[in-house]
């Protein structure tokens, strides 16, 4: 009976199929789409009347460098850079259309009605702001794997947006 056992373990292990695409390889480099990247950009911006946004690869690179560091204690900080800037960070994988719409979940307390970005609004709203910003016409991101573990991804806009007394659109 334990040969029968231990025999019907064995098939069992053997006929199990492992599907590596389940889980995420932290050890590879991630990379960015950056159409979908920047059509998950546009379709916000297109639900108030901004205009498309263009991919930099000038941006992505200033993005790539500063996720990179900031993967290093996985921190989440701005670079107070001349650009514009929105960070996310994710325990697992990410993906271009998920990082976008964590922003852009901003949405309900963005004021539609009174865009002008006044001091202190950014608070609860800053991201989804950034991402709608009529003026901002270039993004580039970087993405990293933390050290610990999980994902940082940083997308630098130019220009700036959340400009006080300035309207988002």
């Amino acid at each position: 009976m334990k040969v029968l056992l231990f025999g019907l373990s064995v098939i069992a292990l053997l006929s199990f199929r492992f599907d590596s695409s389940t889980f995420s390889d932290v050890s590879e480099k991630p990379t960015i789409d950056t159409t979908k990247l920047v059509a998950r950009h546009n379709y916000y911006r297109q639900q108030v009347g901004a205009p498309d946004i263009h991919w930099s690869d000038e941006l992505a690179a200033y993005a790539q460098a500063w996720a990179d560091k900031l993967a290093k204690n996985c921190q989440l900080q701005h670079s107070n850079g001349e650009y514009g800037e929105n960070i996310y960070w994710h325990s697992d994988v990410s993906n271009e259309e998920a990082v976008v719409d964590y922003w852009a979940e901003e949405v309900q307390y963005f004021n539609h009605k009174n865009t002008t970005y006044v001091s202190g609004r950014g608070h609860k709203s800053g991201h989804y702001s950034q991402v709608i910003w009529a003026k901002s016409t270039k993004v580039g991101a970087g993405v990293a794997n933390c050290k610990g573990g999980g994902q940082i991804w940083v997308c630098v806009y130019d220009p700036a947006g959340n400009v006080i007394g300035e309207k988002a659109y």
